[in-house]
């Protein structure tokens, strides 16, 4: 499968019907005054998609407000200024799961006036990590305010859901990575697509760029080839197995056996030997478990 594809790095990327209607729907809401929220968890675009309605309504990032309660700051003040201010005002929230709870308070008041207001003069954005869900469908002060505004929200998939379209972001990914270490990869070959297809990616499209960039590092000449990677690059950053309860025997086999097969590039040999069983056995496996695609 090859990677190669021009586009501007600043492009849209999506082929999914669902993603599509999103996308459009985000731009035509883009072009009034209503209040966007969105969605998702790590890295699936959340700060792009707000940079794309900001272009949509001509506002310079350098003209936002940003309301982060990731870190202290002077909120009352600021908020008494977007008040007192005559001038349309674009505000970004981020992280209000960790403001003080009288600090939402003066939020929910100060949005129960403006929203009846005939000319409002903001732009409100609220970008929503999907670990604060729980918090704001609860019931307390910070799902208080999420009520008023749910209505509209926008909420965006993880990689896992747009796998389909995996190719299009490596290929952009592969083209900002040559543009930036001053590389001339045109493409990958077809075991990278299957390892990428059957990862867990914790951070989405932010880690699956990451690997692309330290994937051009690590090579030379026009062709990402999968013998040439080190074997380090796979393995399992962590010093031991991350055990849930509730998931079955079978699946963590299933996933142990895909992690050796990754770490040893495929060769069934050294992937029953790390495993401790033989390899006719591991062979069963892979068709029981359908990852014959990974040897």
């Amino acid at each position: 499968m090859s990677s190669k594809r021009s586009k501007q790095t600043s492009e849209w990327i999506f082929s999914g019907s669902d993603i599509q209607k999103i996308r459009n729907q985000w731009i035509e809401t883009s072009n009034s005054n209503l209040p966007m929220l969105i969605i998702g968890e790590r890295g699936v675009g959340k700060s792009f998609w707000i940079q794309r309605s900001l272009e949509q309504r001509n506002i310079s990032s350098s003209n936002v407000v940003s309301f982060d309660f990731s870190y202290p700051f002077a909120f009352a003040e600021s908020l008494e200024k977007i008040k007192s201010s005559r001038q349309m005002v674009t505000i970004l929230m981020d992280r209000i799961t960790k403001a003080k709870p009288e600090e939402v308070l003066l939020l929910q008041q100060w949005w129960k006036s403006e929203k009846y207001e005939e000319k409002s003069k903001v732009y409100l954005y609220w970008e929503i990590h999907s670990e604060e869900l729980e918090i704001l469908t609860q019931k307390n002060v910070y799902a208080d305010f999420y009520d008023q505004l749910k209505s509209f929200r926008f909420e965006l998939p993880n990689l896992k859901k747009r796998i389909s379209e995996l190719p299009l972001f490596v290929s952009q990914f592969l083209e900002e990575a040559n543009t930036e270490l001053g590389k001339k990869i045109s493409g990958m070959e077809e075991e990278f697509f299957v390892f990428f297809k059957n990862k867990t990616f914790t951070t989405n499209l932010s880690e699956l760029r990451d690997i692309i960039f330290a994937l051009v590092g690590f090579s030379s000449g026009k062709q990402l080839h999968w013998k040439q990677i080190p074997s380090h690059f796979f393995e399992n950053q962590l010093t031991e197995l991350d055990v849930r309860p509730g998931i079955s025997l079978e699946s963590y086999e299933k996933e142990i056996i895909k992690a050796n097969l990754i770490y040893t590039k495929g060769n069934r040999e050294k992937a029953a030997k790390l495993l401790g069983i033989s390899e006719r056995n591991l062979y069963r496996k892979l068709h029981e478990y359908q990852l014959e695609d990974l040897s």
